[in-house]
């Protein structure tokens, strides 16, 4: 909003014809008669230090600023105040006291309004202008201030910092483009809006007063690129009606196999319950991750390995959705847009997994008004919750009871579902391979733990007994490593990289800790235990070594999840970590079989039998209700 104050902090108007051109020595303040409403209301505007700095005419005639601004400046559209003060809003409210409809206090009152970045007063802003100065000279100024404001709130709800719903944006933004309708910058948020609300048509529509996106700022630019493309791909996956199954099932990455999870899980419900059907509204970030392929083709890859008709698998359309029984997704954040802000009219329940993540950090306001409306909300008939710290939260701050959550510790791991073999794997003799698997979220990945990683790497520079392995967002720039050359950065790698990857590896090092415990200014958000990488490497017989900051190695009863001799606990101390590894490389027997007991916990605490049965089992049941 920094950009609302330039013509108000900074702006000169034209030279005032009846200021003289020569300065005396000192500016004459003589006696004003305030006896009627437009001089109280200019006395009540004026800032005089302002109004004589920002017009230098007026100083140098050496007339009274508030003699001059009531006589001329007034209504020469000279501005009084500092929309910066403190007691602009004071000034502006009191002139308004005194005189309800002058154009310029409106105005500055309105401009006041949109500064304030908030839904409520942005409305409110919008509301005086349709009743006092839609026809006024002054208010066509004010299409800019307004695009402003409407970028402002449409920025804040695609990074998720804002409770309004889209469809309260959305209105908002038909109001103002109905102010403006020549707007192109009103035009192409609104599209967008329509676009991520899943009204796809209706997004086509707009788009079209504008295609070739002209006149917007770059970042604006490249998000309508990005939803015009998407459309496209939308109207060659959304060929034929949905399928009328009582299932629904919606995500953002799905068919995709960037999120691995969500692909095995999503894949099992499509196979093993027939009455069911996706709609995906796909991420934007997933070929930042990797992902190279468009929807349609990821719809047909899916659609033919599994034999499933392609009406079963659809780009979210809010508007042809089917007349679902049941609805079920994960993430907080999704479930937010889909079940409070969307909606599925039809279905009587739903259900989501809050899984780590996806918006879901313990005593954010957002976060908790997001959970909040969910669990207000009778439709929600159970959240499924994956780690302790996400039971025990819901319970104990009251969102809801133990009634409605159905605790399944762990996640999916599709690879547990195949029959494929696992990769043959022996005691290394040689120098052990140590891998760190995560993506780059901060400027050094200090809460995944890249950091501590980094002080290894560089206790054991040139060893010839230990190699290390750096699979994400990371690279020999992030930190100094000094002249370490027994280390390898992949960069960001597919899912299809990791299994030959893993089998080679000897040791996963996870020395992860919540962002909020490093900087208390950034939300409670915390990954899951262990990470989707420690399960995926773990399996391949990969020794963990991870941190547990949270205490998450615990059933409900209390009792352990792992034993010591499945997965050794770390913490972020890295001379403690660089004498496991020495106590490993000098013994390589016990490194073997810490990661043998390690994949047998994984098989056991990940299986299809405990992961994917009780879900599909909750499912039916209300299917069957």
């Amino acid at each position: 909003m920094e950009r609302l104050f330039r013509f108000f902090s900074g702006k000169k108007a034209k030279i005032n014809a009846t200021a003289n051109e020569t300065a005396p020595e000192r500016v004459e303040e003589t006696p004003v008669n305030v006896q009627n409403a437009h001089a109280l209301m200019c006395e009540a505007l004026l800032d005089k230090e302002f109004y004589l700095k920002q017009y230098p005419d007026i100083q140098a005639a050496g007339v009274d600023p508030l003699q001059h601004y009531i006589d001329a400046g007034h209504g020469e559209g000279r501005y009084p105040l500092n929309l910066r003060s403190a007691d602009a809003m004071k000034r502006v409210s009191l002139a308004l006291e005194h005189n309800s409809s002058d154009q310029m206090a409106l105005t500055l009152h309105i401009i006041l309004e949109l500064e304030s970045g908030t839904h409520e007063r942005i409305s409110a802003a919008a509301t005086l202008y349709s009743d006092a100065l839609p026809d006024s000279t002054p208010a066509t100024s004010l299409a800019g201030y307004f695009e402003q404001a409407a970028s402002f709130l449409f920025g804040c709800w695609i990074r998720y910092e804002s409770t309004i719903s889209i469809d309260e944006i959305k209105a908002l933004t038909a109001k103002l483009l109905s102010f403006f309708p020549e707007s192109q910058v009103l035009s192409a948020i609104y599209a967008d809006l329509l676009f991520e609300a899943g009204e796809i048509s209706l997004a086509e529509q707009e788009f079209a007063r504008n295609p070739e996106l002209h006149g917007l700022q770059p970042e604006l630019e490249s998000i309508c690129r990005s939803a015009k493309n998407q459309i496209l791909d939308a109207k060659a996956v959304n060929t034929a009606p949905p399928s009328e199954t009582r299932l629904l099932l919606l995500d953002s990455a799905f068919p995709s196999k960037i999120s691995s999870f969500r692909y095995g899980e999503f894949s099992t419900y499509m196979t093993s319950i027939k009455d069911s059907s996706v709609q995906t509204r796909p991420d934007a970030k997933l070929f930042s991750f990797g992902e190279q392929s468009a929807l349609s083709n990821q719809v047909d890859d899916f659609c033919k390995a599994n034999d499933i008709s392609k009406e079963r698998l659809r780009r979210f359309d809010r508007n042809h959705i089917g007349n679902p029984k049941v609805a079920y997704c994960v993430f907080l954040n999704l479930a937010d847009i889909f079940f409070t802000q969307i909606g599925v009219p039809s279905a009587d329940h739903l259900v989501f997994t809050l899984y780590p993540g996806g918006g879901f950090a313990p005593n954010y306001p957002r976060s908790d008004e997001s959970l909040r409306r969910l669990c207000d909300n009778p439709k929600v008939k159970k959240i499924i919750t994956t780690q302790i710290t996400s039971y025990r939260y819901l319970i104990d701050k009251g969102f809801c009871g133990p009634e409605r959550i159905v605790h399944i510790f762990g996640g999916i791991i599709p690879e547990l579902y195949s029959e494929m073999p696992p990769l043959p794997r022996s005691i290394n003799h040689s120098a052990i391979n140590v891998c760190f698997v995560a993506q780059r979220y901060s400027a050094i990945g200090a809460e995944k733990g890249y950091d501590v990683f980094a002080d290894v790497i560089k206790a054991f520079s040139n060893n010839p007994s230990i190699n290390f392995h750096v699979v994400g967002g990371f690279d020999a720039t992030i930190i100094d490593l000094g002249d370490a050359r027994n280390v390898t950065f992949y960069g960001t790698r597919p899912a299809t990289f990791f299994p030959d990857f893993y089998a080679s590896m000897d040791v996963i090092l996870s020395p992860n800790i919540q962002h909020s415990a490093l900087d208390p200014a950034y939300p409670e958000s915390f990954d899951g235990f262990p990470t989707t990488c420690v399960v995926e490497a773990g399996l391949q017989g990969v020794a963990m070594l991870l941190t547990d900051f949270q205490s998450m190695n615990q059933n409900l009863d209390g009792s352990r999840i792992f034993a010591p001799e499945e997965m050794e606990i770390i913490n972020r101390d890295y001379a403690m970590i660089c004498a496991r590894l020495q106590y490993y490389m000098d013994n390589r027997e016990e490194l073997y079989q810490l990661g043998q007991s390690g994949r047998q916990a994984i098989l056991r605490e990940f299986s299809f039998e405990r992961q994917m049965v009780p879900r599909i089992k909750l499912l039916e049941s209300y299917l069957d209700t």
